[in-house]
């Protein structure tokens, strides 16, 4: 296996972006804790799997069938029963993400003819193994029931015994890597930095790249606000409260819509941001942020409307402020590397051009197809 690049502190500094903030992944606490991270990052040893018996629905986990994919493994127990809720999750993961992710439960001796009797009454759909001997469960240090890890598409084990409530989130992220990327958030992570910041950096884009890319030309007609083209917003973002489902904000081209409910101009630009978020989901996260109103008003008007695209409310107006907005609707058009590539008014032709072209021209979006 060749040796994972070391990305230096310096190209760190570069790279990663204002807006690179991304949900928190956690680990179980254990006694265990020090020896586990230890084991994260490392290439997971396909050997153990060979120690599995009694596979079902059917076969056998192996290096061939899971190699480019993410491989979700959780180890329960039909004596705790919060393996049944965990079990819920694996099926659930299996079904979502049918083709990318391949997903296991692994049970030891002890209760293994009772979680059969699951298995044979379809309360399991996803392959499961018996640890025979607890070759597994020792080579994973299982210290409870149950245990999740997660490996990546290029075999590192990237997360063990996670909480269950950072899944979705570590999911989303192995998911949207390719094995090269993997190979560099592994090693991003192996030195302290959690992956909502190795996805920031993603597969290290050259930063002289970003200067090369042909982004789209500057809006040089009138802009409400202060002029930022070609600069990171001035503050990071962080005084937001989200308002719908929270969204993940990193390694993707970013809008963030200042706008009103009361203000005609910005509900007849809704229905052109509702188009492109659909158009480029995956690739474009547009994100609205009131703060100009009673709070109470915008919760409202925004749980009737239930736009496709991210909503936050600002009661403090803190970005907007130091955008010297003076006129709404507002757009900011932000590249992954954190600079404001346009901006100015949704609701000119020149918006859905350049939300177009900053796409096409951004090199981490072009590195990941």
């Amino acid at each position: 296996m060749n040796p994972r690049p070391l990305i230096t502190a310096a190209a760190l500094a570069t790279l990663i972006p204002t807006l690179a903030v991304g949900p928190e992944i956690k680990r179980e606490l254990s006694a265990n804790r020090d020896a586990m991270t230890e084991l994260e990052t490392q290439p997971f040893d396909t050997s153990v799997l060979d120690s599995l018996t009694n596979w079902t629905h059917p076969g056998t986990l192996s290096a061939a069938n899971t190699e480019g994919k993410v491989v979700l493994l959780a180890m329960v127990s039909s004596g705790e029963p919060m393996s049944y809720l965990t079990l819920s999750k694996l099926n659930r993961a299996a079904r979502d993400h049918e083709g990318e992710v391949v997903v296991a439960a692994i049970h030891p001796d002890a209760g293994w003819d009772q979680f059969q009797e699951k298995i044979n009454s379809g309360h399991v759909d996803i392959p499961a193994a018996r640890d025979e001997g607890g070759a597994f469960a020792a080579a994973m240090l299982t210290d409870d029931y149950p245990d999740i890890y997660l490996i990546d598409r290029a075999g590192n084990l990237r997360f063990v015994d996670l909480e269950e409530r950072s899944l979705k989130n570590a999911l989303k992220q192995l998911i949207s890597e390719t094995p090269e990327t993997a190979m560099t958030n592994a090693d991003l992570q192996s030195q302290g930095l959690e992956p909502e910041a190795a996805q920031a950096v993603a597969s290290a884009i050259d930063p002289k790249a970003y200067e090369s890319a042909p982004w789209p030309n500057h809006n040089t007609g009138r802009v409400t606000a202060t002029n930022y083209q070609g600069q990171p917003l001035p503050i990071a973002m962080g005084n937001e409260e989200w308002i719908n489902d929270e969204r993940d904000l990193s390694g993707k081209v970013l809008v963030i819509d200042f706008w009103a409910t009361w203000c005609g101009p910005c509900r007849r630009a809704a229905p052109t941001l509702e188009e492109l978020q659909t158009s480029y989901d995956g690739k474009l996260q547009i994100v609205g942020i009131g703060g100009t109103e009673d709070r109470a008003d915008f919760v409202k008007y925004v749980a009737k409307k239930k736009s496709n695209y991210a909503q936050m409310f600002d009661k403090e107006n803190t970005l907007y402020r130091a955008m010297g907005v003076n006129a709404i609707p507002h757009v900011l058009i932000i590249s992954t590397d954190g600079v404001i590539r346009w901006q100015g008014n949704p609701l000119t032709e020149e918006f859905k051009t350049a939300v177009a072209q900053t796409i096409a021209a951004d090199p981490l979006l072009a590195a990941q197809n």
